[in-house]
């Protein structure tokens, strides 16, 4: 993790889950991580593929320029890029692993943007395949944020967060290079 807000949310998130695989939604509380809101959101797990947005941060709906709750999380993603996004949330709802994803929008002569993505499992009434916590952090701060909407993301990294445990377990793990080829080590 390079960008502090994914920093300060995921050491919110291990304080909250302590011996547990993921905390509860209900153990949240938004006021100790005020400062992050603005960069935050909740998607739904559905087992339809959708992955709605059930809450958002007001600098992703900046990024977009409009409310983004209820949109599909699989919107702001190149087609080619989604079938690694439904992998990094399957890895953070089957195995309760954090994810996080390095995406880039813009191309030719678009603006560009960088951004790390964090993906959180979070259960909701004991259920892991509920609730995914996450937040948006651009790497940059472009003077055009907020005046143009950010194009499609494209996956620049993905990475299981404790994928190293898996490794010493013998347990594959997905690793995504640029150019979208994907290796089991």
């Amino acid at each position: 993790m390079k960008q502090l807000v994914s920093k300060e949310l995921h050491d919110y998130w291990r304080s909250l889950k302590g011996a547990r695989l993921a905390p509860e939604r209900n153990d949240i509380e938004f006021t100790a991580i005020r400062r992050l809101l603005a960069n935050v959101f909740i998607v739904h797990f559905d087992h339809a593929g959708r992955f709605p947005m059930k809450m958002c941060g007001t600098r992703i709906n900046a990024l977009w320029l409009g409310e983004q709750k209820g949109r599909s999380f699989l919107e702001f993603w190149d087609e080619r890029d989604r079938a690694a996004v439904v992998s990094a949330f399957a890895a953070v709802t089957d195995e309760a692993r954090p994810v996080i994803m390095g995406a880039r929008s813009g191309a030719g002569d678009l603006p560009r943007l960088d951004l790390e993505v964090l993906l959180l499992p979070l259960r909701h009434f004991g259920r892991t395949h509920s609730l995914v916590l996450g937040s948006f952090a651009p790497a940059n701060d472009p003077d055009w944020l907020g005046r143009m909407p950010v194009r499609r993301l494209h996956v620049q990294s993905l990475r299981v967060i404790g994928s190293e445990e898996n490794a010493l377990l013998g347990r594959p793990r997905l690793v995504l290079h640029e150019g979208g080829k994907a290796v089991c080590a």
